[in-house]
């Protein structure tokens, strides 16, 4: 029978050691799974506090290696192939990004956020198709997703489909108002449909967004 510790404290010894190094990390939840008997659920919930603190470090090689730690524990955890996901997308491996989020999306079908993830990672390897799909998934679940609205837009401008990409960031902006990039795309799609008075209105548009901000 395990000792009763307090996992809480653990989890605060852990985060604080984790700036150490992977492999410290490793062999100290090895160690407290050995002397203390650490349930699964913890070490889940630890390697993803860690995966989380790596990530937004920018050490995304160490991140992707602790949220696996969590699939080692738990190979249907729709979070951690989430974070494994977006994490591929940061570094620029969308394949790579898209199976995890294709299987994040399988296991939680709830989740907006995977499928925009998705969409993004079908668009950086120009499938335009999946890519509408996934982002259609992410707006069907949240309506007020402006940058999912925004993401498709750019789908249909890649697709050279103008009118669809200008009704899509309209929603975006619509949603958002200062969604600055937005209302330059509607220019641009407008320039590129060479309706030059309306592509100059939303440029302007975008200017004045952008002095607001400053």
């Amino acid at each position: 029978m395990g000792i009763n510790v307090d996992t809480g404290d653990l989890r605060v010894f852990m985060r604080t050691v984790s700036m150490k190094g992977k492999m410290f990390m490793d062999s100290l939840v090895n160690g407290y799974n050995k002397m203390l008997q650490l349930n699964p659920a913890d070490a889940r919930d630890i390697y993803m506090e860690v995966g989380v603190k790596q990530r937004d470090k920018g050490d995304f090689e160490a991140a992707i290696k602790s949220f696996k730690k969590v699939l080692d524990i738990d190979n249907v955890n729709a979070a951690a192939l989430y974070e494994i996901g977006r994490t591929y997308l940061k570094v620029g491996l969308p394949n790579e990004a898209i199976e995890s989020l294709g299987r994040a999306t399988n296991l939680d079908r709830s989740s907006a956020f995977s499928f925009f993830y998705l969409g993004s990672a079908y668009f950086m390897v120009d499938d335009n198709q999946k890519a509408q799909w996934a982002l259609n998934e992410a707006i069907k679940i949240d309506p007020g997703y402006a940058e999912a609205f925004y993401k498709l837009g750019l789908v249909y401008d890649n697709m050279n489909d103008h009118d669809n990409a200008i009704e899509s960031f309209k929603k975006a902006v619509s949603i958002k108002p200062n969604f600055i990039k937005a209302y330059q795309s509607i220019g641009l799609a407008y320039e590129a449909k060479g309706q030059r008075e309306e592509a100059v209105k939303y440029f302007k548009q975008a200017l004045q967004k952008e002095e607001q901000a400053v």
